[in-house]
């Protein structure tokens, strides 16, 4: 065997794609008992919902894009109505709301970059400084707290791992629409483009890919007898006891998986300057709760609801239900005419996965009947669906970004993504995934773009 994936989501299909198509001889080992990772697409109806990756992010220089749009498999967004809604039922004028969002947005756009502050240390202070904002401070906050939600910023219970600043210069969006959807199909989709699935499933890419095998081990620093000094040789040992080698391995797996086991997972240790990387990069926790109506009962789709909290509103709520005054709006869901989706992150994220999904549906509607029955006519809510992100210890959360602690302590996701050599020259092991983009991690094509970029440095170093 020449080359181990080990994860088989967006960045480890992408890489075993590449390897076979330069004809070498490559095996991919999943621990789930599925592949795609943090895409996660599952049956509904006539259609289908995303658990975790929904839309394919920009069009210029975009990868999925690149893949995806000449089979004409995305869709374009209609302009949505958006919505205001304060706690008490109140809606806001879009004008008064989207002149305090745009205040918020012209902060964060002038904000000083080079330096290790948080977004949400600026965006709190502007509420003092910001004509807009101090026109009604008691507003003011409850859209602060509504952009740092909506925003994911992190930093809620340890200021160290909130976004940076910095990491808005770092990353970089591809131009174009930045919501395309996949027509009903699923983010899945993009898995049988890479594999060629998709159009003719009889062409599909005869690739191994091994289900449930969960790597325990990786020996990376070993030489077989025999073998040239320049073919180090690779052990993997999965939990089930299987043992599989190779000249070199790609690990493709999430950065919250490599914060838990990296210790573990690795033989030789990982060198420090990867540990702190991968120590001062943070993992966002994002959880989707999809809510299945009777019937709609918003006035037009597509809608965006977004929700702002005032104090004695919270109140309203029990300990056990603080969680729902995490939530910071609810969407219509294309080509679902009967669902909203609603947001939540961070603390209050994990505090939902770990109620029950009786007890998360009664706060939903709860939620409901407290913004929303003064100006509409909720109907029932028949079901509802959500992620666990934080709770699949194959994920951990669902995207990596830069922190004050990697401002403070150092770790790039360069630093992620460099190889581990073999004689200072042989990459023996590789990292891809969307923590490891330059670039565009969090995101689905940054992903790909990885696994191609790893892909591309073994099939150079194998063909010297």
């Amino acid at each position: 065997m020449d080359i181990i994936v080990v994860g088989c989501g967006a960045s480890g299909i992408a890489a075993l794609r590449k390897l076979h198509e330069a004809g070498l001889k490559v095996l991919g080992l999943e621990a789930a008992d599925r592949i795609g990772g943090r895409i996660r697409t599952v049956e509904y109806g006539d259609c289908f919902l995303d658990l975790g990756a929904a839309w394919c992010h920009g069009e210029k220089g975009n990868v999925v894009f690149d893949l995806a749009n000449p089979l004409d498999l995305l869709g374009r967004p209609k302009p949505d109505q958006k919505y205001f809604v304060l706690s008490n039922g109140t809606l806001l004028p879009i004008e008064a709301g989207e002149g305090i969002v745009q205040a918020l947005n012209e902060e964060l756009a002038t904000a000083n970059k080079n330096t290790k502050g948080s977004i949400s240390a600026c965006i709190r202070n502007a509420a003092k400084t910001n004509p807009t904002l101090k026109e009604d401070p008691e507003l003011a906050q409850s859209f602060v707290e509504w952009y740092e939600k909506n925003n994911h910023v992190g930093g809620q219970i340890d200021p160290k791992k909130g976004k940076s600043l910095k990491g808005l210069e770092v990353f970089s969006n591809c131009e174009g629409e930045f919501m395309l959807n996949w027509k009903g199909r699923g983010y899945t989709t993009i898995l049988d483009i890479l594999l060629n699935k998709y159009p003719d499933p009889s062409k599909e890419l005869p690739i191994e890919i091994h289900l449930k095998k969960e790597v325990e081990s990786i020996k990376w620093r070993t030489s077989k007898p025999g073998l040239d000094a320049g073919n180090p040789l690779v052990q993997i040992k999965c939990k089930d006891g299987s043992l599989y080698a190779a000249k070199s391995v790609i690990v493709t797996v999430s950065l919250g998986v490599l914060k838990e086991r990296h210790h573990q997972l690795f033989n030789p240790p990982l060198p420090s300057e990867k540990i702190n990387a991968i120590n001062n990069l943070q993992l966002c926790v994002l959880d989707k709760i999809y809510i299945e109506f009777t019937k709609p009962w918003w006035p037009k789709t597509p809608a965006c609801f977004n929700i702002l909290w005032r104090k004695e509103d919270k109140a309203k709520f029990t300990s056990e239900e603080q969680w729902v005054t995490e939530i910071p709006g609810f969407n219509t869901v294309e080509y679902h005419p009967n669902l909203l989706l609603a947001w939540i992150y961070g603390e209050g994220a994990k505090k939902m996965e770990n109620t029950s999904e009786e007890r998360v549906k009664a706060g939903v509607f709860k939620l409901l009947e407290v913004f929303f029955n003064k100006e509409f006519n909720v109907t029932p809510v028949k079901s509802i669906l959500r992620s666990q992100w934080a709770s699949n210890p194959l994920a951990r959360g669902a995207y990596s970004y830069r922190s004050v602690a990697t401002e403070e302590n150092g770790g790039s996701a360069v630093i992620l993504s460099e190889p581990l050599y073999h004689g200072n020259n042989f990459p023996v092991a590789c990292f891809a995934g969307e923590a490891t983009s330059h670039h565009r991690h969090s995101a689905v094509h940054g992903a790909v773009e990885a696994g191609f970029r790893e892909a591309e440095r073994l099939i150079a170093s194998f063909t010297k």
